[in-house]
């Protein structure tokens, strides 16, 4: 499968297991020194090959402008780590329970124990901000966690497969929905 393919088949999943709404969220993939990057408003669950745009890794270019505004924190991480896919996503149920714990969430069931063990919880930055890029960017090359929630915000997955970076997110999301269950 083509990095296109990969990435417009992530979104696909990512929309219809309800991880991002309709215009939110973004996936990149970095091959060598070119990032390819969602477009900015392209809706994930529709992905076309025109919604994928190629950034250097190591530098501005013209085509920063149409690609994710979260372009900024992808870069940074790429610059700072050997990871080859990110996905930044919005799970409801881990952006509830961000209001509601500290600074991890551990999951409470089975398989939330064994994948995912805890998840650290950032503080709260702007979105597409230098702050946020350097926070994130930050925490994955100083730690061995791979996915972490932005309180009030969302999820970052990181890895060198796009595709298990894609089972973190829903990972998490099923972990948070059955903490938020049992939390009442």
């Amino acid at each position: 499968m083509s990095i296109i393919d990969e990435i417009i088949f992530t979104g696909k999943v990512l929309y219809k297991e309800g991880l991002v709404n309709s215009h939110a969220g973004n996936i990149s993939v970095r091959d060598g020194n070119t990032i390819y990057i969602t477009r900015t408003g392209a809706m994930l669950g529709y992905l076309t090959e025109n919604d994928i745009v190629k950034v250097p890794v190591y530098k501005a270019s013209e085509v920063d402008k149409i690609a994710s505004s979260e372009l900024i924190v992808h870069r940074a991480v790429y610059q700072k780590t050997d990871y080859k896919a990110i996905i930044h996503a919005h799970p409801v149920n881990a952006v509830a329970l961000s209001f509601k714990v500290g600074e991890k969430f551990v999951p409470v069931d089975n398989e939330g124990k064994l994948f995912l063990k805890e998840v650290p919880i950032l503080p709260e930055y702007p979105s597409a901000s230098p702050e946020l890029a350097e926070a994130v960017s930050d925490f994955f090359s100083n730690n061995p966690h791979n996915i972490i929630i932005i309180k009030t915000h969302g999820s970052f997955a990181v890895h060198n497969s796009l595709n298990y970076a894609l089972k973190l997110t829903s990972d998490l999301e099923f972990c948070a929905k059955v903490f938020n269950l049992v939390s009442h």
